[in-house]
């Protein structure tokens, strides 16, 4: 049964004007005594009745939870059966009084809004109801949350920037029919190529499927442009009855192994028609009009060429590098796995002075499953609060998530965490516009997702000054100054 805001302010009077007496001797708070004695409060009155102790018991219970919990009981949970068992504690008598004491008072008309509502404190924090917050004038509860929940002028802009600068592209679906890439491959690819290492790419295929048109069927070819394909490579050696290789594009043996692999055919390009161009270049223009936490000239600016350091980041002067809003750091850590790369202590890796490269900033450490807490430890050590992490759900070329684990000890591993620390307080970073979740294809050994640039991007804006630690050649690209031993000048 639910009880009105008359019926139970009966209960709130009540306890105010008994409070000394129910939580002293001989009651002691014990609800069944206190149900008695308000059942004997109120045998006149026709607004509120009780035929049993269950009655007052979800009586109790619906006052309690709608006043926030004013009464503090000594059971959180309890039943009929427990009643005897359970008392209040202690009462919360300035809520109580504020239940009773609020006015029907209307503010004036040249008065700002107060939190006052037309009858009581138990309409206050009455279930919502829908409302025009640029209109109302007496707040609820409900109203201020509305009010809270409303997001910040400076995140409407963030995310209407981050809209405008970030190219969107439909991303094409797969195709799993077998028959489809079957037909494709015969036409597409020729099985010398592979043997004999010649160079191969998508606008030779699509030149072969187009000659050989007239031969597919045509819904086959409607397919073609409009979806991915994995196209099987057949050699000499293979033995398609094994099935498909755990590693697939990523083998290290492939010109040996007997398993099945394929070659990833994206659909044609398609050229952009007049409307959108014209979107894209009214997109670039309205840019202009979003500079918030960005350089007023950034419109007139360029971003700065790709800058890297080939050394031993052990002997670096980190001081000589200066400061930087955001970082990358990728170090080698030991996985106790024979890799062809080297790898890097905990303590080393623990010990490098990263302190030395932000006062403030945003600090992304990459970490396996086994350096997670000595991750942690770094950061703090560092000067960091670690925020938040970021996980990398790892695909393989056909799109799933890898499931034939290739490293794990217990359980195999299909995904990287990323830690993220904050140092000092930068306000200005453009927060609540990215996931915590990355899912993209694996490439090779220890490559990570380009989406983690992007989302750098969008957090500290294109012109900040950036870093990446342990990077190699892949890792070079415009904006970013990039350290590690595996760079060359090519």
């Amino acid at each position: 049964m639910k009880y009105s805001v008359d019926q139970l302010k009966l209960f709130n009077i009540y306890l105010l004007e008994n409070q000394e007496l129910i939580l002293n001797q001989p009651i002691n708070g014990d609800l069944w005594k206190i149900y008695e004695l308000f059942k004997k409060n109120i045998i006149d009155n026709n607004i509120l009745q009780f035929e049993s102790l269950n009655d007052f018991l979800n009586y109790f219970q619906q006052f309690n939870e709608l006043t926030g919990g004013s009464l503090h009981i000594s059971k959180s949970k309890f039943c009929s059966a427990e009643l005897t068992r359970s008392r209040i504690v202690w009462i919360n008598n300035i809520a109580l009084n504020i239940l009773r004491d609020l006015n029907n008072e209307t503010p004036e008309p040249s008065s700002p809004p107060i939190i006052k509502d037309a009858s009581s404190l138990f309409d206050f924090i009455s279930p919502p109801t829908t409302r025009n917050l640029n209109q109302i004038r007496n707040l609820t509860i409900n109203d201020i949350q509305e009010f809270i929940k409303k997001p910040t002028t400076k995140l409407i802009l963030d995310k209407k920037r981050s809209k405008l600068n970030t190219p969107i592209s439909n991303f094409p679906l797969i195709c799993n029919s077998q028959q489809h890439s079957l037909i494709l491959s015969k036409f597409g690819l020729n099985r010398k190529e592979f043997l004999t290492k010649q160079s191969l790419n998508d606008n030779i295929i699509h030149q072969r499927i187009t000659q050989s048109k007239i031969q597919i069927n045509q819904d086959i070819l409607n397919c073609y442009n409009e979806k991915i394909h994995f196209l099987p490579i057949i050699y000499n050696h293979t033995d398609s009855k094994l099935g498909d290789c755990s590693y697939l594009d990523t083998c290290h043996k492939m010109k040996t192994c007997r398993y099945l692999h394929y070659y990833t055919l994206n659909p044609p390009l398609k050229s952009e028609s007049p409307t959108q161009q014209q979107q894209q270049q009214q997109q670039q223009q309205q840019q202009i009009d979003y500079t918030l936490n960005e350089c007023f000239s950034q419109n007139f600016r360029t971003i700065t060429p790709p800058q890297w350091i080939n050394c031993d980041i052990t002997s670096l002067n980190f001081e000589k590098l200066g400061k930087f809003s955001a970082i990358i750091s990728d170090p080698a850590w030991s996985i106790h796995q024979n890799l062809p790369y080297g790898t890097f202590g905990d303590l080393e890796s623990i010990n490098l002075p990263m302190n030395l490269l932000q006062d403030e900033g945003i600090l992304f450490l990459w970490v396996t499953a086994r350096s997670l807490d000595i991750g942690r430890e770094a950061l703090k050590k560092w000067g960091y609060i670690v925020s938040n992490e970021v996980i990398w759900v790892k695909l393989n070329q056909l799109k799933r998530t890898i499931v034939t684990g290739r490293t794990g000890h217990w359980l195999n591993h299909s995904k990287e965490h990323l830690l993220v620390g904050l140092k000092g307080n930068p306000s200005w970073l453009n927060l609540s516009i990215d996931l915590d979740v990355i899912v993209s294809n694996t490439r090779e050994t220890s490559r990570k997702p380009d989406e983690l640039y992007d989302i750098i991007d969008r957090m500290c804006g294109l012109y900040s000054r950036k870093l990446e630690l342990f990077g190699r050649q892949h890792n070079v690209r415009p904006g970013w100054l990039t350290v590690g031993n595996q760079l060359n000048s090519q």
